[in-house]
């Protein structure tokens, strides 16, 4: 489904990603771990087509070379972002910012079930509780929850997450992770996780790649590095 082939990601003069390369089938889930700065944010604003970065080398979306669209049609063409910073509209209604979600029909993959309004309220309880709130009135939780949601009402095909427990607290960070998964279980939708590192997540994935300084220097099954805890201390510091 998605192919990156030696991509390189430079902020002006800086450069934050060398020769990367990652191939994601339809239907997986794969993670995408590493420290601070070792590039995972920088590669999903690649893969969107958002400035800055500027960005050379290959990325197939479904066949198609997308490498220099905008990001309105990378989006239309079937990838959807929950961003680090959710960028929920504050002065919306939940039920709102949910609804300008959705994408023109034209848009969508025929064929697969849709996730709609009552698809969110069902796997995210609190936002139907509060549909009427403002995004402004809502807890760092709820709107990630809002960010999930809402992206999904684009019905991706790729579904990219950029650190979706970031800054929440633990029983919180259950909550986001398991609706995630149960919303992968349920529409079948092909993932990409990027985190620092989550042990809770790392069962569920079917591969996981590390990235240090711009490099992919570890992509393997998730066992690989779960079993070993010298190997997540070198790739990772965690242990």
């Amino acid at each position: 489904m998605l192919k990156i082939k030696d991509l390189d990601i430079f902020y002006g003069q800086a450069q934050v990603a060398f020769k990367t390369s990652l191939a994601v089938k339809e239907g997986e889930f794969v993670g995408i771990f590493g420290r601070n700065g070792a590039g995972k944010t920088s590669l999903f604003r690649a893969l969107m087509g958002l400035r800055p970065p500027a960005a050379k080398g290959d990325i197939t979306f479904k066949g198609r070379n997308v490498q220099g669209l905008p990001p309105h049609e990378i989006a239309n063409l079937g990838i959807g972002w929950v961003p680090e910073d959710r960028k929920i509209f504050p002065n919306l209604t939940i039920r709102r910012n949910l609804l300008l979600g959705e994408k023109a029909e034209k848009h969508l993959s025929k064929g697969k079930r849709r996730f709609k309004l009552d698809d969110a309220y069902r796997f995210f309880p609190k936002l139907h509780e509060l549909r009427d709130k403002l995004g402004s009135q809502l807890s760092g939780g709820e709107q990630q929850m809002l960010t999930v949601a809402r992206t999904m009402m684009g019905n991706p095909d790729l579904l990219l997450l950029d650190e979706p427990t970031e800054g929440l607290a633990p029983n919180i960070t259950k909550d986001v992770l398991k609706m995630i998964l149960e919303i992968r279980a349920d529409f079948q939708v092909t993932t990409i996780v990027v985190e620092q590192f989550s042990e809770a997540l790392l069962q569920h994935l079917d591969r996981c790649c590390v990235m240090e300084m711009g490099e992919c220097i570890f992509d393997d099954r998730p066992s690989a590095l779960q079993n070993d805890e010298e190997l997540k201390r070198r790739l990772l510091g965690v242990g």
